[in-house]
């Protein structure tokens, strides 16, 4: 059978996620649910594409992913399903999809056209059908045509000797995770010295892990530990500017300490030799 995955900005305060999770075992016998997050920011659909985008490929095909975040249904944002990289997503018409994939071709997409008098118990009950297997044609008819939102991409200067990008996520321990992959990083830099920089701060190395930055071969008592400021690719693959150990409830946090929120600009500069 297939696994059902969560994304919503329902938060774990209240019970929303339980009665969400309440319809589906009501709906199916012990179907297999997977929490990817219930801590989006409300309406963030940015912020929830990226967290989706860094694990959803890692589900078996024809997993089911209900996108709770900015789900209202409008006669501009209708309810719908698209089977995607053979995956299934179910959201509303509200450019999530543009954002999780910016080459986005669904291989089917439908607006959900069911009974049910609410958004949430429209989704619950395709959800069930397509987990016994049921035809998407059975219960929505066919869309070509999608909302889409503007990605803001990172640019390249025609000299080729910056890179313009920006913040993308704030995750949970604070650190900054930027649009500038190590792709994109190693192509324009080419083996150059660069200095990163994001507001009053810079950055001339990048590491492969956080414990990287520590001095191993000093008396634990001489290193220079938590605190540290350190820029790294994560395991998405992108610039991410952190803080060794900090701690975002106490300020710690990269976001809090180098004064950098979602959108803001970050800066690589290439250094070419005279």
């Amino acid at each position: 059978m297939p696994i059902i995955t969560l994304t919503t900005d329902f938060g774990l305060k209240d019970a929303y996620v339980a009665a969400l999770k309440a319809q589906l075992f009501q709906q199916l016998e012990a179907p297999q649910i997977v929490d990817i997050s219930h801590g989006i920011d409300p309406f963030h659909i940015g912020q929830a594409a990226y967290v989706v985008r860094s694990v959803y490929p890692d589900f078996p095909e024809k997993s089911i992913h209900f996108i709770g975040v900015d789900f209202n249904q409008t006669p501009e944002q209708e309810l719908i399903i698209a089977l995607l990289n053979n995956h299934y997503f179910v959201c509303t018409d509200n450019g999530f999809l543009s954002l999780l994939e910016p080459e986005f071709h669904p291989s089917q997409c439908i607006k959900i056209n069911l009974p049910q008098p609410s958004p949430l118990e429209k989704a619950i009950e395709a959800i069930a059908h397509l987990h016994r297997g049921g035809a998407l044609s059975v219960i929505g008819t066919p869309i070509n045509t999608l909302n889409e939102r503007t990605q803001h991409m990172p640019r390249v200067n025609p000299q080729q000797t910056e890179i313009q990008g920006y913040v993308l996520h704030i995750d949970r321990y604070g650190n900054v995770i930027t649009n500038i992959t190590k792709k994109l990083f190693d192509r324009i830099g080419n083996k150059r010295p660069f200095i990163i920089h994001a507001r009053n701060h810079t950055f001339e190395q990048v590491y492969n892990d956080y414990h990287e930055v520590i001095r191993y071969d000093l008396p634990k008592e001489n290193r220079e530990e938590d605190g540290k400021k350190l820029a790294l690719f994560n395991s998405q693959g992108h610039l991410e500017l952190a803080i060794y150990k900090g701690n975002p409830n106490y300020g710690g946090g990269a976001s809090t300490l180098f004064g950098l929120s979602y959108l803001d600009p970050i800066r690589v500069a290439f250094i070419t030799e005279a």
